[in-house]
């Protein structure tokens, strides 16, 4: 395949990532918005965004499955038809139950985005980490952006159209251009059809759910039900000739602590934007327009460090990076006080974890894709994003209690981080890759 077609794939794979961090960071920034338009209680708009999440990470692994069953790149366009057909009912309903059904089927179209495009540069890409860090840094730029046009948006209203539905509509022209570049120039990829076992489908689903659920509404009978639920399904997995969830990936030293160093990275990263947040606010007394702003060197920084990660072989080191780096943010934010400068302690600290995160999201995904049997790329890809999206639950649940008491929510956070930068010691440096 030439430079070119590989060129415009990885353009139009990006383009998922890109949408996924628009949709959800300009949903949260308008949800006070649409809550105030639809005349809603609290607890019902929370459902907006829950609905949306809940789909997502319970279905990643299944999907992950699927596509190496039926094949990536047709699963593929059919996550972006979905994403695009519900992005469209979304940006014209103002009925709230039917919103929050419409973002479950949009979180569904998600998942497939955020699996199968991993699957298929495990396919066509031998240099993985500079391909990994273009979708790196098209998501790093969708989280710049995501809250800047939620909050530019939010401000128009017209009759029953309001500005918030926009953010919805404009995922369109970029779904096109993906469906465009994907029908054309992703080539049929080898796969080989398996037999889905729908009860470890329903299982996980279950589990996941009342375990998501359980971090919503701090229920501990929800999580030890969820709990009860995966056991049960480890075991029969363990039984059935198709398992749903391939543990034999989790013998590769590697794909096993990396995937480890990614969610205890995401538990840091996402428990730290939340305490800053209502830090920044509720503490320093900063509007949420100055708290948005103050956050951006995040994503900015992802992005960059993401794009000069690219060149790195060294997984080992990867890890290490990933791991110290953002422990080293976190430790920083312990010591953070209303009496110290935001530019001398928090914007050093965020870069610092911005910087692992960069590095994680380009070398850390090529790693853990790369350590995998190609054919099982897609259930790699759905174990690694599923980690991923718990550990940012995670990250919330464990400091949402304490969010106030900042300082010992980052100790909590940073307790995290070293148990993440334990697991990097069992990373090895690297491994062949499958041709491709």
């Amino acid at each position: 395949m030439n430079k070119r077609s590989l060129t415009l794939i990885l353009i139009g794979l990006a383009i998922a990532d890109l949408l996924g961090a628009i949709d959800a960071t300009g949903v949260n920034i308008a949800l006070p918005k649409i809550t105030r338009d639809l005349a809603l209680p609290i607890t019902i708009s929370q459902w907006i965004p829950n609905a949306y999440t809940l789909v997502l990470v319970s279905t990643l692994l299944f999907f992950g499955k699927i596509g190496d069953s039926i094949g990536v790149k047709k699963l593929y366009l059919f996550g972006l038809i979905l994403f695009g057909l519900a992005s469209a009912i979304l940006g014209f309903i103002n009925n709230p139950y039917l919103l929050i059904a419409i973002r479950g089927l949009q979180g569904l179209g998600t998942a497939i985005l955020y699996t199968m495009p991993m699957a298929i540069i495990a396919h066509l890409w031998q240099d993985r980490e500079k391909a990994f860090s273009v979708t790196a840094s098209f998501f790093a730029g969708g989280m710049l952006v995501g809250p800047l046009i939620g909050g530019v948006f939010t401000n128009f209203n017209f009759g029953n159209f309001h500005g918030w539905h926009l953010i919805f509509l404009l995922n369109i022209p970029f779904i096109i251009f993906g469906l465009i570049v994907a029908a054309k120039f992703i080539p049929e990829l080898p796969h080989q059809k398996v037999k889905i076992d729908f009860l470890s489908v329903l299982m996980l689903l279950v589990g996941l759910a009342l375990i998501i659920l359980s971090l919503t509404i701090i229920s501990k009978w929800y999580l030890l039900a969820g709990l009860l639920v995966l056991i049960i399904l480890y075991f029969y997995e363990r039984r059935v000739e198709a398992p749903l969830l391939d543990f034999s990936l989790f013998k590769n030293r590697t794909f096993t602590a990396f995937n480890i160093v990614s969610a205890l990275a995401m538990v840091a990263i996402i428990g730290m934007s939340f305490v800053l947040t209502f830090y920044l606010q509720d503490i320093l007394k900063w509007n949420s327009l100055q708290a948005g702003l103050a956050l951006l060197p995040v994503p900015a920084a992802t992005g960059v460090v993401s794009i000069l990660a690219g060149r790195m072989k060294n997984w080992k080191l990867a890890a290490l990076l990933t791991s110290g780096l953002i422990l080293l943010g976190i430790l920083l934010l312990t010591q953070v006080h209303p009496n110290i400068s935001y530019y001398k302690l928090i914007l050093p600290a965020m870069i610092l974890i911005a910087a692992g995160s960069g590095v994680l999201m380009s070398v850390g995904f090529a790693a853990i894709i790369g350590s995998a049997p190609t054919e099982k790329s897609g259930s790699a890809s759905g174990i690694l994003n599923t980690l991923q999206q718990l550990g940012g639950l995670i990250g919330i649940a464990l400091v949402a209690a304490i969010v106030l008491n900042y300082s010992l929510a980052f100790y909590i956070l940073s307790a995290a981080a070293l148990v993440g930068l334990i697991a990097a010691f069992f990373v090895k440096k690297s491994e062949k890759l499958a041709k491709v």
